[in-house]
């Protein structure tokens, strides 16, 4: 964690993370781990969760399920509506949505397949997560979801249509829902990143990496840690006053 947080409203609590075992998706469970939370870890693959378990200090719940899978969705917040009694767990106060997948295709070259598999992911996954998380946290009225976007929903990018399309209509959602929770004391909220170091841009040659830099005011990529110091943000207290906004982590990026 890159900053202090004291008498986090976190501490005691309980918060669930998507894509947990991404380079963005460990940052922000170590993060939320130290600052006193249980965090159920969500993602596909056992193996890494179980990885995660041992690398992060701090109480970490492991949950294997697919987000695209509807039932296996609903069975998770049964899981987490169950733990709430239990005095190292607590309430439910969080959601962070952070898995995405990313296919690069002009659109020529592109087909329904890419776009339903990134519409799903990436904003009708993130949409249910939303709809079950707010059940829960409308009973204490008191909760905090943070959207994982992106900058190319943001502004776009050639190439990226699919991509950009499902993540802008993950940025409308938080918008709107940031509005419709809001008196029921739920803030939604976005990190929206530019060009971050993780396994998703690894495949990237130094041609490619300096194109990118030559848009990015502050001529370097960014880190999954800056990304999760600004969700972190937005969770806790020290935002406690903000809702429907879309933070950039991006350099000052321009597609």
């Amino acid at each position: 964690m890159a900053f202090p947080y004291s008498g986090s409203i976190l501490q005691g609590h309980s918060v669930l993370v998507t894509g947990a075992t991404g380079g963005i998706g460990r940052a922000i469970v170590s993060n939320l781990a130290q600052s006193g939370a249980t965090v159920f870890a969500g993602g596909r693959n056992k193996v890494a969760l179980d990885s995660l378990v041992e690398e992060v200090a701090g109480k970490v719940v492991p949950v294997d399920y697919d987000v695209t899978d509807e039932n296996a969705v609903k069975e998770v917040f049964r899981t987490i509506q169950a733990r709430q009694s239990d005095p190292d767990v607590g309430n439910f106060v969080g959601l962070v949505n952070n898995a995405g997948e990313m296919k690069e295709a002009g659109l020529v070259a592109s087909n329904m397949e890419l776009l339903r598999l990134q519409m799903s992911v990436n904003f009708y996954a993130a949409y249910q997560h939303m709809q079950l998380a707010s059940r829960l946290m409308v009973r204490h009225r008191k909760g905090a979801i943070v959207n994982v976007v992106s900058q190319i929903g943001e502004q776009g990018g050639a190439g990226l249509s699919a991509y950009s399309a499902s993540k802008a209509a993950l940025t409308g959602a938080t918008k709107s829902l940031a509005k419709e929770l809001a008196p029921f004391g739920i803030r939604v909220n976005a990190v929206a990143p530019g060009f971050i170091s993780t396994p998703m841009t690894a495949h990237y040659t130094q041609l490619q990496r300096d194109d990118v830099y030559s848009r990015v005011a502050l001529k370097q990529s960014g880190t999954p840690q800056q990304v999760a110091d600004a969700v972190l943000f937005l969770l806790d207290q020290c935002a406690g006053y903000t809702t429907g906004h879309v933070l950039p982590v991006d350099g000052l990026f321009q597609a």
